[in-house]
């Protein structure tokens, strides 16, 4: 079992053992004298009495959060940057933004390249926790080296480049060691961002006193990682560690595809009491079982028999891989080729296809769900595509319940939309972001003042939104 991690007490001078890693954050937190700026307690409105907005947040930071945390007191910068990816993203790896910004810590395609991102078919490393974040605490020392260890100017040229902050700078008549965040002429919305942080960091200092209570994150890995060593199924991965296919997408989002990359990278993240199941499972798996794909761009003169003679398949199998009919193809565009020792039947490579690629059977949603033995309300949240707390709420359960093995479970408030969760003394109504929303149509959708919802949220304006984001539409 993982024991509770020590943890610096920076006034202190000394080392502490926190349980709770918002214990561990707290004792952390440099930057306070900023708290009390008028432009930071005007942000803070964002956050107070904004429970479910800690409750959401929790939950998603609750896998990754630990790394961060610790990566940030390896470094000695100020623990308020470790709160960044929820200010960058609500703290969700798949979040786009409308300039092409993805991932927790919003690098664009260049920048992330620029501090050794990968980037390809198979792998995007923006949307990978771990390898997202060694680059954005390089980005922001690169930064904070350059405009004179000012850490509020760095959280500046973090959001809106660096070269912005120096037009600012100079259109304010300043030299780069005398600039002061407050006093430049910046756009905004990075006025506007930094002073967001910091409210954040200051809630989290005291939540009592803004009417929050921060869901308990124990100051203990939550994961562990292995490099398997070739490609392997997501698929594959989830039924050695008997998760969902979800569970193991969500904790490996910088996966694109259905499989670990054919070269680099093949590690993989799976919850650590997970280790010892799947470390068995996979040594006694027989290698037959592997399948590997490539990713394959055709050139002229090619044909699909001559495709599939040269890489060791069948016309057929690459007809059913990729919903071909006959055998015309076309120069530049790409086919998925499977590769190594097994050879499938049709059927058996089409259960196999990409996950992002094709249409998946709808887990059906039923009126009670019997608690199986690993479950957890998280889990089996992710499985029906809900929320722990409104589960929770309708079952009349504490979120850390611990289930049992033949519990059942009442997911019938699920079959209205949208799902009302009690949050404190208020019953909110949660609505899931699909394609094509915006705030102001969303808004108008269900009849409310956009101010309200940009309130109740934790948003501004210019906060991106993305399907799946689960929002409050009134409470």
């Amino acid at each position: 079992m993982s024991q509770p991690v020590h943890g610096g007490d920076r006034a202190a001078g000394k080392s502490v053992t926190y349980h709770n890693l918002w214990d561990r954050i707290r004792a952390s937190l440099s930057l306070k004298s900023t708290y009390s700026h008028p432009r930071v307690r005007e942000q803070t409105a964002r956050y107070a009495r904004n429970q479910a907005y800690f409750d959401l947040i929790a939950e998603r930071a609750s896998p990754f959060l630990y790394e961060i945390v610790g990566e940030v007191e390896s470094r000695n910068i100020p623990m308020e940057i470790a709160l960044l990816p929820f200010v960058e993203s609500a703290f969700t790896p798949h979040a786009r933004s409308r300039e092409g910004a993805v991932g927790l810590w919003q690098f664009m395609p260049n920048t992330g390249r620029s501090f050794g991102l990968q980037q390809d078919w198979w792998f995007d490393a923006r949307r990978d926790p771990r390898s997202s974040t060694t680059a954005a605490l390089d980005y922001l020392q690169t930064l904070n080296d350059e405009f004179n260890k000012d850490w509020l100017v760095a959280l500046a040229a973090y959001n809106t480049g660096s070269s912005n902050v120096r037009r600012a700078i100079q259109r304010g008549s300043f030299l780069i060691e005398e600039a002061e965040f407050w006093s430049l002429p910046l756009n905004s919305e990075t006025r506007a961002h930094v002073p967001r942080l910091l409210a954040l960091a200051s809630v989290i200092a005291e939540p009592s006193f803004f009417g929050i209570e921060l869901p308990e994150i124990p100051n203990t890995e939550p994961l562990y990682y292995i490099d398997i060593g070739h490609q392997i199924e997501l698929e594959q991965i989830a039924s050695l560690a008997e998760l969902d296919i979800a569970r193991v997408q969500s904790l490996n989002p910088g996966y694109l595809r259905w499989a670990t990359h054919p070269e680099f990278p093949q590690q993989v993240a799976l919850p650590k009491n997970r280790q010892e199941l799947f470390e068995r499972r996979l040594a006694e798996l027989d290698p037959t079982l592997f399948v590997t794909w490539e990713h394959y761009t055709i050139k002229s003169g090619d044909t699909l028999s001559g495709i599939a003679l040269q890489l060791g398949s069948s016309p057929e199998s690459l007809r059913e891989i990729n919903s071909l009919e006959g055998d015309k193809i076309i120069a530049g565009q790409s086919l998925l080729i499977p590769r190594g020792s097994a050879r499938l039947s049709s059927a058996e490579l089409k259960n196999r296809l990409p996950l992002q690629e094709h249409k998946r059977q709808k887990t059906d949603l039923p009126e009670y769900y019997t608690v199986r033995r690993g479950d957890n309300l998280w889990t089996i949240a992710r499985r029906f595509n809900l929320r722990s707390a409104e589960i929770a709420v309708s079952n009349n359960l504490e979120l850390d319940s611990l289930l049992q093995p033949g519990q059942r479970l009442n997911l019938r408030f699920a079959q209205t939309k949208p799902p009302k969760v009690k949050m404190g003394d208020s019953i909110m109504d949660i609505y899931r972001v699909r394609p094509d929303d915006t705030l102001t149509r969303i808004a108008n959708r269900f009849g409310r003042d956009l101010e309200e919802l940009l309130r109740w949220n934790g948003l501004s304006n210019n906060d991106l939104i993305y399907p799946g984001q689960e929002l409050i539409v009134s409470q």
